[in-house]
């Protein structure tokens, strides 16, 4: 820690490889090189959407090893179809977590316990989010929000059973 109590971040110095690091790769290398049955299963293991990192510790081998061969077409092609896999994969993912969150938000519009403000927002959220309410595209906009705030107010305190402040227009 510095002097003022802030953390401070210490430089990582990257180590070169040791000889038998290198010597291991090479070994490593030659392995991949000369059995067709390694290759072939990185190459299934790239196109289900393994990364290269994930595919070289399945292997038992340094991911520099399969980064050598992507200037090959055939991996190259593997991890270009491993990568749309994974967006497909983490598309379909976000899209049941917008379900989700859909349904959350509709479970507060409907939920008479929660805050007609809240309730309120929700339902705005929904409606923007949908597109059947564009409020920016309106020349009018401030007024619209001064009247929406307005308009949020006054319905908590009906709903609240409240009497509205002094000097303020129901």
């Amino acid at each position: 820690m510095s002097d003022n109590g802030s953390t401070m971040i210490q430089p990582r110095l990257i180590q070169p490889a040791t000889e038998d690091e290198v010597v291991d790769m090479l070994v490593q290398q030659a392995q991949f090189d000369g059995t067709p049955e390694m290759r072939a299963v990185a190459v299934k293991l790239l196109e289900s959407g393994y990364t290269l990192r994930v595919v070289a510790s399945k292997l038992g081998i340094a991911a520099s090893v399969i980064w050598k061969w992507a200037d090959d077409a055939e991996i190259r092609k593997a991890l270009r179809t491993g990568n749309e896999y994974r967006r497909q994969v983490i598309n379909q993912r976000l899209e049941a977590a917008a379900d989700d969150a859909v349904t959350a938000l509709g479970r507060v519009v409907a939920d008479a316990n929660v805050a007609p403000r809240d309730r309120i927002k929700a339902a705005e959220a929904i409606l923007d989010r949908c597109g059947l309410v564009d409020a920016t595209s309106s020349p009018d906009n401030a007024t619209m929000i001064a009247v929406d705030i307005d308009f949020d107010d006054r319905l908590a305190r009906i709903v609240a059973g409240s009497a509205p402040k002094t000097g303020q227009p129901d």
